[in-house]
């Protein structure tokens, strides 16, 4: 979870991937409740939803950091 929230004030991560990774904390955590609770779980199934979001944000967020990197270096041989 930590490296979800370094990641979210990294500049190299594209803005719109830290938009849709809060909008779905904000539907998970909303208190509407929108997707419903599992039955017998309570917020055990929100936690396990908000883990799930925060692996996924961390893996999507390190394939656009690498793309960012090699666009870069791809750019200095190109410049060289």
């Amino acid at each position: 979870m930590l490296d979800a929230f370094r990641l979210l004030r990294d500049p190299l991560v594209p803005l719109r991937l830290k938009l849709i990774a809060l909008g779905l904390a904000l539907l998970i955590l909303s208190p509407l409740n929108i997707l419903g609770d599992i039955p017998f779980l309570g917020l055990v199934d929100d936690v396990a939803l908000m883990s799930m979001l925060a692996g996924w944000f961390v893996r999507a967020a390190a394939r656009s950091q690498a793309s960012a990197v090699l666009d870069a270096d791809e750019l200095a041989l190109v410049v060289r």
